[in-house]
C-alpha cells in the first residue's frame, strides 16, 4: 500500500501564550513579586496543535480537527495554523465554549504563574456529530490517526469509540496520547503512549521496569492495545508489545530545561515515522531522540527531523528553499548551477559528476530527493541512507555549495524558485527528458548534459553486495 505520509490528528487544541517581564521588587500591598511586563509576547499552538506542529516538523503532512470558541483566541489559533507548512485543519466553533488558553507569565526563563481559561465540560452531541463528519471525510486521506487527549471535553467516550472503530475498519494505525484516568476509554487503539504516572496511576521514582511491564501487559490483554509506549522522564522510554518483542531505550536528554510538550513530541515522531513507512522500532528511537532535544528548549516547542537525526542546525550548506532563495539574492554576480538526485550511497560516478558541474558554475546547488520521494522512484527498499545522512554527506563535498531537500516527484518547484543559470543532468538523459528544460530558457539559462562515468551506480553497488562480488 502506497504511503500518503499524512497524519490525521484529533483532540484538544490550546492557545499557549507567553508574556515576559522583569521582577526587581516585592509588592508593598502583599508579599508577592511585581512582574513588570516587557513587549515580549509569544503565541504558539498547544495541546493537539503542538502535536500537529511536531508531526509537520518530523517530516509528514498533518490534518488537525478540534473545537474552539467564538472569540478572539479562536482567530489567533486560525492564524497560527495558517502559518504552519504542511498543516491543514478543521476547527469547529462552539458558541457554548471558550477557546482553551494557557497564559504563562515568565521572568528570566522561569514561569512565575500560569493562568488557564478553559471549558472542560463535554461537547454536546451536535458538535460531536460535526467532528465525526469531518473525521469521516478525512480518514482515507491519512496513514495514521493520532488521538491527542488533553481532557478538555472534546474527546467524549462516544466520539472516541467511533473514531477508533472507523480507523480500525479502514486499516489505519491509531495512536493515543492519553489523559483520562481510565485507559480503557481508548479501548482497541493500536498504540497508547502514557507517561509513568498515567500508566500506573501514581507518581513514584521507585517504580521499576518490572512493574511497568506487568501493568502494560494487563492493559494490552484487557483493552486490546497492540503496544504500550511508556515515557519515563529522565529514564527514557519503555515499549511493551502484544507479541512480547519488548524493549527499553534510555533517555537522550543532555540538558533538561522544560519537560512540557515532551509527550507531544514522542507521539508526533512515532506517528510521522509510521506514516512515512518506517519500522516501528526505528520510529520510537527517533521519537526518543526528539524528546531528548525538546526538553532542552523553553516552553511549548517543536523539533525538526533533521535536527533529531544529528544534523547541526548551524550547517550553513543545508537549507530550506526559502532561506536559500534569500541567500541567492545576495549573489547576483555569481553563476548558479543546479542539479538533483537521490544520491543514495555516494560513489565515484557522483563525485565525477558533481566536480564537473562545479567547474562550469560558481555556486552549485544540489536538490536532494527526501526519503518519501526516493521510495516513489526506487521502491520501498530504498533509500539505503536516510535523507539526513545523504544531505550531510553531500554537504561535506567541497564542490557542493548548498543542499536543499524536496518531496515532489520532480524538482520543478525548486528550479522555478531558484532560477539557476545552469541546469545539470547526466548525458544518460535525453535533452527532451530534462525537467525544467523549457522553464530555464525564460531567464536565459542553459541545460548542460555532463558525461557520466560508466558502470558506476548505487544499483550496481547493491547488486554486487547481494551477489558477494
Amino acid at each position: 500500500m502506497t504511503k500518503l505520509n499524512t497524519v490525521l490528528c484529533i483532540g484538544d487544541v490550546i492557545l499557549d501564550y507567553y508574556s515576559e517581564g522583569l521582577i526587581n521588587r516585592i509588592s508593598p500591598e502583599a508579599p508577592i513579586p511585581i512582574l513588570k511586563l516587557l513587549k515580549k509576547e509569544k503565541m504558539v499552538l498547544g495541546g493537539s496543535g503542538n502535536v500537529a506542529r511536531n508531526i509537520c516538523e518530523a517530516g509528514s503532512k498533518c490534518h488537525l480537527i478540534s473545537v474552539v470558541g467564538v472569540d478572539d483566541d479562536s482567530e489567533k489559533i486560525v492564524r497560527l495554523c495558517n502559518q504552519e507548512k504542511n498543516l491543514t485543519f478543521d476547527l469547529i466553533q462552539d458558541k457554548k465554549r471558550c477557546t482553551t488558553k494557557k497564559q504563562r507569565f515568565v521572568s528570566g526563563n522561569q514561569q512565575i504563574i500560569r493562568v488557564d481559561r478553559e471549558e472542560t465540560n463535554k461537547i454536546d452531541v451536535k458538535i460531536e456529530d460535526k467532528i465525526y463528519e469531518k473525521f469521516f471525510k478525512r480518514i482515507l486521506k491519512c496513514d495514521v490517526v493520532v488521538i491527542s487527549d488533553y481532557n478538555k471535553g472534546v474527546l467524549t467516550k462516544n466520539l472516541t469509540t467511533k473514531i477508533i472503530r472507523l480507523s480500525k475498519k479502514k486499516k489505519k494505525i491509531v495512536i493515543v496520547d492519553p489523559k483520562k484516568d481510565d485507559l480503557g476509554f481508548y479501548k482497541n487503539a493500536n498504540i497508547i503512549t502514557p507517561n509513568q504516572k498515567e500508566l500506573l496511576g501514581i507518581e513514584s521514582k521507585e517504580i521499576n521496569q518490572r512493574t511497568i511491564d506487568q501493568v502494560s501487559k494487563k492493559l494490552i490483554k484487557k483493552y486490546g492495545f497492540d503496544v504500550v509506549v511508556t515515557t519515563k522522564s529522565s529514564n527514557g522510554i519503555s515499549v511493551v508489545r502484544e507479541n512480547n518483542k519488548n524493549f527499553c531505550i534510555p533517555s537522550k536528554a543532555k540538558e533538561v530545561f522544560d519537560v512540557s510538550g515532551a509527550g507531544d513530541t514522542v507521539v508526533s515522531f512515532i506517528a510521522s515515522g509510521l506514516a512515512r513507512g518506517e519500522d516501528f522500532e526505528n520510529s520510537v528511537k527517533l521519537a526518543n531522540e526528539a524528546a531528548g532535544i525538546v526538553v532542552g528548549k523553553f516552553g511549548t516547542a517543536v523539533v525538526n527531523r533533521l535536527e533529531v537525526e544529528g544534523k547541526k542546525i548551524n550547517n550553513k550548506k543545508i537549507l530550506a528553499i526559502d532561506d536559500l532563495v534569500f541567500q541567492l539574492k545576495q549573489r547576483n554576480s555569481k553563476k548558479i548551477g543546479f542539479t538533483n538526485g537521490c544520491f543514495d550511497l555516494i560513489h565515484q560516478g557522483h563525485i565525477d559528476y558533481l566536480k564537473k558541474a562545479k567547474e562550469i558554475c560558481d555556486f552549485l546547488i544540489v536538490g536532494l530527493n527526501n526519503d518519501n520521494s526516493v521510495r516513489k522512484l526506487k521502491g520501498n527498499s530504498r533509500p539505503i541512507l536516510n535523507e539526513s545522512e545523504r544531505a550531510s554527506i553531500l554537504s561535506c563535498l567541497e564542490f557542493v555549495d548548498r543542499v536543499v531537500l524536496f518531496s515532489e516527484d520532480t524538482p520543478m518547484k525548486l528550479i522555478k524558485k531558484l532560477k539557476p543559470h545552469f541546469l545539470f543532468k547526466g548525458d544518460d538523459y535525453n535533452l527532451n527528458e530534462v525537467v525544467g528544460k523549457n522553464e530555464i530558457k525564460e531567464w536565459n539559462g542553459e541545460v548542460v548534459l555532463i558525461k557520466c562515468t560508466k558502470n558506476k551506480s548505487t544499483s550496481r553497488i547493491i547488486e554486487r553486495i547481494k551477489n558477494g562480488t
